[in-house]
């Protein structure tokens, strides 16, 4: 019997994975079969603007794979009608974001302080659920504050409708320090009739054949740092016909130009443009030699010619990536 191939998510990462990032993805790499959008905050209804969506616009998006839009809130009827606006953009699938770490998100009770509340989150399904056109997967943490605090919310989900859970195994005061708890993870397993897709830490082809091996009823899988740094890790995965190393230093920097082009295009000003580029930088420079010098470098640089210099120079100095 052959093998089922992993379903692989682009993990939400804001300021990151907008939709000139997916798109021009998409357009040089494979192997994602989906992604879910940064998140979108609720707001009241009189406040809601077709500029507040901009990013998950069909028009504005490419991408050859599917995409789920996310909302962070913690009141419903925020959230219905932005749910609604989704559906009518073709959206009908959508995600509840129950995992931003953040502590200035956790403190208002959203993303995963909600956690916190499990009957805040019982309630929100119940009044949400009904009206919804949409189909809806939430986006979770083990917890808040501790690893427990989801073991106690699966089971009272079980007799909700679903799509899945993406579960990303630390808890939101850790946001991504120190370990992933895999045990726990195991644990949820257990409480749950929902479909999981595990989410944390797919640094690498060796990562995720371990996890795959450990977790062998996972099918359904979301990749975040590790797939900016790596670009080419969802194909690795996928199993997909590996590119040269020469090749792939070219796929790179083909995808790094075409990028920072669109923004020019796309932005406002060149601060801004620096911005974007210099938080992809954080993640690049992890693979290539000498990235952490070239990153330092960047950092630096206010202008978009020094920006594009140092940038080319780097190019021709590395023969090829680390990755």
């Amino acid at each position: 019997m052959e093998q089922r191939k992993p379903f692989l998510y682009m993990a939400p990462i804001a300021g990151v994975t907008g939709c000139l990032y997916r798109n021009i993805y998409s357009k040089t790499f494979d192997g994602y079969d989906s992604a879910v959008m940064p998140f979108i905050a609720s707001c009241e209804a009189s406040r809601f603007k077709a500029s507040y969506i901009r990013d998950i616009l069909p028009e504005r998006n490419s991408a050859r794979f599917e995409l789920v839009p996310q909302i962070l809130s913690k009141h419903p009827k925020d959230f219905i009608v932005l749910a609604k606006a989704m559906f009518d953009l073709g959206y009908k699938d959508i995600n509840w974001n129950l995992g931003c770490p953040f502590a200035k998100v956790r403190k208002k009770g959203r993303g995963s302080g909600l956690l916190s509340f499990p009957d805040e989150i019982i309630s929100f399904l119940e009044e949400v659920l009904p009206v919804m056109d949409n189909q809806l997967s939430l986006k979770v943490r083990l917890g808040s504050e501790n690893s427990h605090e989801l073991l106690k919310i699966l089971p009272r989900l079980n007799d909700f409708p679903l799509k899945e859970i993406i579960i990303h195994p630390r808890t939101g005061k850790q946001e991504y320090k120190g370990n992933v708890d895999l045990a726990v993870f195991q644990e949820c397993l257990s409480l749950t009739r929902h479909t999981i897709v595990y989410n944390g830490d797919i640094h690498s082809l060796e990562i995720f054949n371990a996890l795959e091996k450990q977790f062998s009823t996972i099918h359904r899988w979301m990749i975040g740092r590790g797939g900016i740094t790596n670009p080419f890790l969802p194909e690795e995965i996928k199993g997909l016909p590996l590119s040269s190393g020469d090749e792939r230093k070219k796929r790179f920097i083909c995808f790094h130009n075409e990028i920072f082009s669109s923004y020019q295009k796309d932005l406002s000003g060149p601060a801004h443009v620096m911005d974007k580029m210099k938080e992809l930088w954080f993640y690049w420079s992890k693979a290539f030699l000498l990235g952490e010098e070239v990153y330092l470098k960047i950092s630096r640089v206010k202008s978009l010619d020094k920006y594009a210099a140092v940038t080319e120079a780097f190019f021709q100095k590395n023969d090829s990536l680390t990755i």
